[in-house]
């Protein structure tokens, strides 16, 4: 007779679940969620429902909220404490968000067109820190210690990923320093959502530190598989050099391609040049040249095969979470 594990390993080889399917069964619970952003909010702030309209539409893959619910399913029935988990986390991240683009309003906040005359620096930094009070302010009333620090410990990771960020130019960065700045401005609050549902259902700690490699490991897939889609894109690419950004696959081209010597006069023109149609085109022509896509995808299904792993440690019977270990649904 096969073990609970047994079992679920054999299931991970063999369903493919189809992403259309999971947002289905899904959807109630994503509803509570835009619900609770919405409620926990308010009317009373302006631009409320711009922010709230916003973190609607800014992820078309729910993968950070679905980490959340589908984790809180192991234990039981999301509820009303769950779905303000889940504002908590959008919050946080549309926070950080404010706070990372404060250095060219022209194109922060990646809000709606409409909105970026109003969205300038002061405004910018102001919503930030509303946003993080009331994120507390939800977690306090939830009354759960574990998850007040479980997400405490979060937002105190994506403050030190923007500071490392800013530590290391992005023409030098290496793929270490760039998993190191994601990790915290960005795949540990997936890894919080996980932890804070194992916290939810009365988890030990070594299943709730567990759950949050494994949200952190989706959570970093998730960001090579954006950077993955907007390397098929010019104008992202483009956007990319010319705005001076971190982005994995100009750290792979610079320290996994190419030879030093060229590796140093490209960081060069990176950095003295970025706006020059020159330097831009040559840094497109080298990266079909590397054909970047694998190495970014490989990279991304290595995050979810230890995703994965991280479920097999467990105890307890995690199917629930095993579609979200597919690159084809995150």
């Amino acid at each position: 007779m096969q073990s609970i594990q047994q079992q679920i390993e054999s299931k991970a080889r063999i369903e493919q679940i189809p992403f259309e399917t999971i947002l289905k069964e899904n959807e109630y619970y994503l509803k509570q969620v835009q619900n609770a952003v919405r409620n926990n909010i308010g009317a009373s702030l302006p631009f409320s429902s711009e922010i709230a309209n916003h973190i609607m539409v800014s992820d078309k893959i729910p993968t950070r909220a679905l980490v959340l619910l589908k984790s809180a399913s192991l234990f039981d029935k999301p509820d009303q404490a769950v779905f303000d988990i889940g504002s908590t986390l959008e919050l946080l991240n549309t926070a950080s968000t404010l706070h990372q683009h404060i250095k060219t309003p022209e194109n922060s906040r990646r809000l709606h067109k409409h909105n970026k005359n109003i969205w300038g620096n002061e405004v910018s930094v102001l919503l930030g820190d509303y946003l993080l009070s009331i994120s507390f302010q939800i977690l306090t009333r939830l009354g759960n210690l574990d998850v007040l620090e479980c997400i405490s410990l979060a937002t105190q990771n994506i403050s030190h990923g923007q500071v490392l960020e800013i530590s290391e130019p992005p023409h030098s960065a290496t793929i270490k320093h760039w998993r190191r700045v994601i990790l915290g401005k960005f795949a540990g609050l997936f890894g919080a959502g996980a932890q804070s549902a194992a916290y939810w259902g009365g988890a030990d700690n070594l299943t709730a530190s567990i759950l949050f490699s494994f949200g952190e490991h989706v959570g970093m897939a998730v960001k090579l598989k954006t950077d993955l889609n907007e390397l098929g894109k010019k104008k992202f690419v483009k956007q990319k050099i010319k705005n001076y950004e971190l982005w994995s696959p100009i750290c792979f081209l610079l320290h996994e391609c190419l030879p030093d010597n060229q590796r140093l006069e490209i960081s060069k023109k990176i950095q003295n040049e970025a706006d020059d149609p020159e330097t831009v085109n040559e840094i497109l022509n080298l990266i079909k040249e590397h054909d970047l896509t694998d190495m970014v995808k490989s990279e991304a299904e290595k995050e979810l095969k230890l995703a994965k792993e991280c479920l097999l440690n467990l105890e307890i019977d995690t199917r629930p979470l095993l579609p979200l270990t597919q690159f084809s649904v995150i």
